[in-house]
């Protein structure tokens, strides 16, 4: 047991060891060496900013106390550069709430005078993306750097952030879209993901200024699949296109429902916060609407988190006769498929990325898929529909 005890010793010090001298530009040459061979390069005839952002991440100085930090805002806003938002990186490693060590995510801290900068970005408007949001007694502050917006946790964090802390960044590629490079408000860990600002709402991680009005364009709904029926009225709530059970195992037994229920003359198609999946989900759902419903009016609700192949769905259903999307402009992650996992040498970083590609969607990539009717985010978004429809007779 006391040999056990010994070698379990020596091979955590080793580990903590090579984690200790790594260097970022082992990462960043890894991170090259795979964005070469991903399909967005071979549809990108300009890398323009790619190699600006690849040339500052390699002369960047990670001599501080947040190498590891430093070196995943730097590999973040390589990333950023490509024009392909399923591409994404994490740390596998987080901040145990459990634990009094907080050894491994130490991040940098907001070295200004904090009282001053709260003034300042108490005094924004509902329009301006920098402010204060808040969510369950945790209030963050959000000011500009150039075009990307500094995260600093202003109160709250549940002892797992201090008051000055830099959560992280949101790395501007689009109007009111950002990657958000940050420590998740729970335990810390690295992530990237996209995110829209609006109205004074960051719907993806529920934060709110709080004089914003509701923010009503998200699915209230917990269950994935929903049906309802009233009048000539049918509902169909779709959370999810997963191909994977249990999601693809409930939706299929959803789906074989329908056929049991009447056809309605409008049909009002639910697509928000549908996060996307795969085909073999969603062409059974396009071959039962294409068989009873192409030819009634069909009425798609989308949003800034419809994602990926919910996307592709809501323009796949154009080619039939009467469709009308309503509501915000989606994700914008739609034209890539995502492939395998890949590791970086250092800091217990991986990189999700595409392996694949329609290059159909490239113009909607990081732009999104405009709705024919933009809905008000405040007002609830059903009754606005049925309210559309009711003019349109």
């Amino acid at each position: 047991m006391k040999y056990l005890f010994s070698c379990l010793l020596l091979i955590i010090s080793f580990s903590l060891s090579s984690q200790s001298e790594c260097d970022c530009s082992r990462n960043i040459e890894v991170l090259d060496r795979t964005v070469q061979k991903l399909p967005v390069t071979r549809n990108t005839s300009d890398l323009f900013n790619y190699n600006k952002a690849l040339n500052a991440a390699n002369n960047y100085s990670y001599s501080g106390n947040y190498s590891e930090y430093d070196c995943f805002q730097q590999m973040s806003k390589i990333l950023v550069t490509l024009n392909d938002r399923h591409n994404m990186m994490y740390s596998e490693v987080g901040y145990d709430v459990k634990q009094s060590d907080t050894f491994y995510h130490e991040f940098p801290r907001f070295e200004g005078d904090l009282d001053s900068l709260k003034m300042k970005l108490e005094i924004k408007t509902i329009k301006d993306v920098e402010g204060i949001y808040t969510r369950d007694g945790f209030s963050i502050g959000l000011y500009a750097s150039e075009e990307n917006l500094i995260v600093v946790n202003l109160s709250g964090g549940k002892k797992v952030w201090q008051k000055c802390e830099i959560i992280g960044l949101f790395l501007k590629y689009e109007s009111g879209r950002y990657l958000a490079a940050i420590g998740q408000f729970h335990d810390k860990q690295l992530v990237n993901f996209p995110l829209e600002i609006k109205n004074g709402h960051i719907s993806k991680i529920q934060f709110s200024k709080p004089n914003a009005s509701p923010d009503l364009s998200r699915v209230v709904d917990t269950e994935t699949f929903r049906y309802s029926k009233s009048g000539d009225i049918t509902y169909l709530r779709i959370g999810s296109f997963s191909g994977y059970n249990p999601v693809l195992k409930n939706a299929e037994n959803f789906y074989k429902s329908l056929k049991e229920k009447p056809v309605t003359k409008d049909l009002i198609l639910d697509l928000r916060d549908n996060g996307g999946g795969g085909d073999r989900n969603s062409d059974i759902l396009y071959k039962y609407l294409r068989k009873n419903y192409k030819n009634a009016r069909l009425y798609v609700l989308i949003n800034g988190n419809t994602v990926s192949n919910a996307e592709q769905f809501a323009l796949r259903l154009q080619k039939f006769k009467n469709v009308t999307l309503l509501g915000s402009k989606t994700s914008g992650t739609i034209a890539y498929e995502l492939g395998k996992t890949y590791d970086f040498p250092c800091y217990n970083f991986k990189g999700f990325f595409t392996f694949k590609g329609d290059k159909k969607y490239l113009e909607y990539e990081s732009v999104g898929v405009q709705p024919d009717i933009i809905l008000d985010n405040s007002v609830d978004w059903i009754k606005q529909t049925k309210e559309y429809i009711a003019k349109s007779k």
